[in-house]
C-alpha cells in the first residue's frame, strides 16, 4: 500500500531536489521547494531527512525547518505543479 518508501536527492551542488512519493518522481529547484512549502525566497542550503514516511526539510541558510508527512507534501508539489 502506497509504493516504496519516501526518499531524497539533493543534486547539482544542491540546486535540484529529487523526491519519490508513492512511486511518483517530483524534480524541483529548491526556490520551487520553498514555494510549495510556504516559505519565501532565501539563501541556498537545505538538508532533508526522511523517517518512514515524514519529511524534515532544514534550510540552513535561514534556519528554518518543516515537517510535514509525505502524503501533505504530495499533495502540496501536486498542487503547485498544478498551478505552473
Amino acid at each position: 500500500m502506497g509504493g516504496p518508501s519516501p526518499s531524497a536527492l539533493i543534486t547539482d551542488q544542491g540546486q535540484r531536489v529529487l523526491l519519490r512519493i508513492r512511486g511518483r518522481l517530483f524534480q524541483l529547484n529548491q526556490e520551487e521547494l520553498r514555494l510549495a512549502l510556504g516559505l519565501p525566497p532565501g539563501p541556498p542550503g537545505l538538508g532533508i531527512t526522511v523517517d518512514r514516511n515524514r519529511f524534515r526539510f532544514d534550510f540552513v541558510g535561514d534556519h528554518r525547518i518543516i515537517e510535514m508527512s509525505a502524503e501533505q507534501l504530495q499533495r502540496r508539489l501536486a498542487k503547485q505543479l498544478t498551478r505552473t
